[in-house]
Formats: structure tokens, sequence, C-alpha cells
């Protein structure tokens, strides 16, 4: 049984996977970044999903970056966090009107999280979310366009199907509601109910700390013995622990019986490179 571990060659041009993350989470960072946002993005981690969170985003009126906008493009689902002040926050909206049109053009899947705010105000602008609009259409008097690509965004993010409304009680319960409801829209890649084999952990570390001395090249990794030791347990364990830090990952079972098929490895081939790649897997 091998892993291999690929990183981009320097040789030729590679073709970029549609998908870098599994989630982009939007949010005010001075009303969640240190609590309700932080054990969300935790949570989702755990469940072994890619989540993507900027930790630098201050959120004061700055230009949005490219990067992103492209951290957007390649999500698979955007949450959006709605606090108290996230309206205020010009980032905040630049990066919600580029979800919504993400929704619109590529079919994005978005979920909205109504964070003690009503979600009322925030569909219809009122309280806080009218406040900071009402700031904005003063400062942007001159580009009245884009303060209404912001209301018609808070509209849509506002009336979406997926949203949730947290207040102040059973917090963590209702966190892992929603990480379930991210993890039940994506293709399945973790796998669940590994059999228990005494001794995992310490072979797990060992395996890690190997490719943990890989130089960020292509690098292959074999797991052998007798059968029956549990080298498939372990090479599923490990593909669990590492596989959200590839844009692509694809365990394949059974490689030495399906490669004597007809076309059986040009078959697994085929198989690999559809997940990877996005694609639909055709005979």
């Amino acid at each position: 049984m091998a892993i291999r571990v690929s990183a981009p060659s320097s040789h030729g041009v590679a073709r970029e996977p549609k998908y870098r993350y599994d989630v982009f989470l939007s949010f005010r960072g001075e009303d969640t970044r240190h609590s309700f946002t932080v054990i969300l993005y935790n949570a989702l981690r755990r469940k072994g999903i890619n989540a993507f969170i900027d930790d630098k985003k201050l959120g004061k009126g700055e230009q949005i970056s490219p990067t992103l906008l492209k951290a957007i493009d390649k999500s698979r689902i955007s949450i959006i966090v709605f606090s108290r002040n996230y309206a205020t926050s010009t980032w905040c909206l630049d990066e919600l009107a580029h979800i919504i049109q993400c929704k619109t053009e590529k079919n994005q899947m978005v979920m909205s999280i109504f964070y003690k705010v009503d979600p009322k105000d925030v569909q219809y602008q009122r309280n806080s979310f009218g406040e900071a609009m009402a700031g904005h259409e003063v400062r942007f008097r001159n580009d009245l366009e884009k303060v209404r690509k912001w209301r018609f965004a808070l509209s849509e993010a506002a009336s979406l199907p997926s949203a949730w409304l947290f207040k102040d009680e059973y917090e963590f319960a209702c966190i892992e509601r929603i990480v379930e409801d991210a993890y039940s829209r994506l293709p399945p890649k973790r796998f669940h109910n590994i059999d228990y084999m005494v001794g995992l952990e310490p072979r797990l570390e060992e395996v890690m700390s190997l490719l943990g001395e890989s130089d960020h090249s292509v690098c292959m990794l074999g797991i052998h013995g007798t059968g029956g030791i549990g080298k498939t347990t372990l090479a599923k364990a490990l593909y669990n622990t590492i596989f959200y830090q590839f844009e692509g990952a694809r365990f394949l079972f059974d490689v030495r019986e399906a490669s004597m098929k007809y076309h059986g490895i040009v078959r697994l081939q085929q198989t690999l490179l559809s997940e990877i790649l996005e694609e639909e897997d055709e005979v």
C-alpha cells in the first residue's frame, strides 16, 4: 500500500482544481472573531471540513483583497455570520456581494447565520443594519450603485432557506447542527467508523513524522506487512488526518484487484482524476 502526496511541479502547467476550500467564512471580526466564529471554524475543521478564515482581516473599510475574492470563488459553500456590526464594514459587504454573485452565476451554496440579530433587520436593513447602510449612502453618495448592490446582497442572503438563527442559549449544540448541515452538503471524503485498532495512534504519529520530513516535492510512502495487521485502517486514519490540507484528495480501495481487471489501471486513473479535478467520472 502506498500513499502519494504531490506538490506543484515546476515542469509544465498544472490544471487548477475547481475548488480549494469546502467552506468560506464571512464574518465581522470585532463581533465574533474570538467567540462564535472561531468555535465554528474549529468545529468545521474537526469534522474534516476545509474551511477558510481570514485571520488578518481588519474590516474597517479597506478594499477587499483579490486573495479573498479568489477564496470565495474556490469554495463550495459560503457561510455568512451576520452580527450586529456586520454591515458597518465595507469589507464584509464586498465579500457578501461577491458571495451572492457566485451563488447567482455559479450556483454556489450559501448558508446564513444570524448571530444575535433579527433576520428581518438584515433583510430590510433596520436598526443597526439600517444605520450602517444610511451611513454608507452618505459616504458613497457619488457611488450609490455600490450601496445598492450591498443592499441587494443583504436582502438576498437574509431570505435564503439555508439559515440559522442563534440567540444566547445552546451555542455548542447550534454549532454542531450547523456543521452537520454543511457536512451533508459536501461530497463524501472522510471515512467514519474506522475499525478500532490497538496502538493506532502511535503508529499514525510515526507515519505523520515521516511525511513531515518531505521537502514539499512528490512523496510516496509505503505501508507494508502481512495481511490483517491493519494497514488499510492506518492508511484511512492518515487520510482522515491530512486530506483537507490538499486541493484534491481521493482514497482508492483494492488497487491491486482493480488494476487486474480489464482497463483496470485506466479506470483507477479516471477515478482519481475525476475527484481531484472535480469532473464527472465517465467510463
